[in-house]
């Protein structure tokens, strides 16, 4: 944090701006103090010199970025007793991957963290579910915070991504029945059921799911028992399969796939924290998902 920009300013309130702790002994010739407003060894220093100044170390991240490691972003400082600033400028989007948040602040991080966001940080969309036994995919996660001591400032935009879709369930195979020794009434085949649709997410569209296909007609063999098998009620078609389940939007599960299929992918959370661990958000923007 900043020292004040005018009044009263005193040795003690610089020590702790460098690091250093309250009420402890130090000088204004101490190289961390020195060091905020880059001044050489024995030089003449005038208090005023210090309005404004901070030991906060900043890093901005670019449009683009993606599964972004606050750690790597502030090498060399990261576990260290410093202030720092992570920067989403307005304009840019940051974003997660299938498998990694677009934000991850790794626990044992040292000092504190403010993540300033006036752009776009965008979890990853869930896939839609290709089989009924598989449930669509979960939507990703915006920003994962694993220490204490951090704070959110949003004026832009933190969204989870969207589940996927499940898939739409599989039609039944119509009523088939042997005719005697001449032949079989066969019934139609099953319809499948539609795949889902993919959640929204970073680079990834919301998509609906699709119908499924319908079922087969019955038929006879020989063809010419086809009147008999109608008459005797010995064969049906088949019905079609089910449709599947929406894709999520932002912050939003997907839907499930009709007819009884497979589950929709649950929504990916704005800001997620590890258990234990709390953090400040200060919020202006819009934040769609958990929080």
């Amino acid at each position: 944090m900043a020292l004040q920009t005018s009044g009263a300013i005193s040795l003690n309130d610089i020590h702790i701006e460098a690091g250093g702790s309250s009420g402890t002994n130090c000088s204004i010739n101490d190289s961390d103090i020195r060091a905020l407003i880059s001044k050489a060894s024995g030089v003449q220093m005038s208090f005023s010199e210090w309005y404004g100044a901070t030991a906060e170390v900043t890093s901005t991240l670019s449009n683009g970025d993606t599964a972004v490691s606050v750690a790597n972003a502030f090498s060399g400082t990261y576990y260290s007793n410093v202030a720092k600033r992570l920067i989403i400028p307005s304009g840019a989007e940051i974003g997660g991957t299938s498998s990694q948040y677009a934000i991850i602040v790794a626990s044992g991080m040292g000092g504190t963290l403010i993540i300033q966001n006036s752009g776009t940080v965008s979890g990853a969309g869930g896939a839609g579910s290709t089989s009924t036994s598989s449930a669509g995919g979960n939507g990703g996660g915006a920003i994962y915070i694993g220490s204490n001591n951090v704070t959110v400032t949003n004026t832009g935009t933190i969204r989870g991504g969207g589940g996927g879709g499940g898939k739409g369930a599989n039609g039944s195979a119509g009523l088939t029945t042997p005719f005697g020794t001449a032949g079989t009434c066969f019934g139609g085949s099953a319809g499948s059921g539609g795949n889902g649709g993919n959640g929204q997410g970073y680079n990834q569209s919301q998509s609906n799911g699709s119908g499924g296909t319908g079922g087969g007609a019955r038929y006879a063999n020989p063809s010419v028992l086809y009147n008999m098998c109608d008459a005797q009620g010995l064969f049906s078609d088949g019905t079609g399969g089910s449709s599947g389940g929406n894709g999520g939007t932002y912050g939003n599960a997907g839907n499930d796939g009709g007819g009884g299929g497979s589950q929709g992918g649950s929504a990916g959370p704005a800001i997620f924290t590890a258990a234990g661990i709390s953090y400040t958000k200060n919020n202006s923007g819009t934040i769609l998902g958990t929080s």
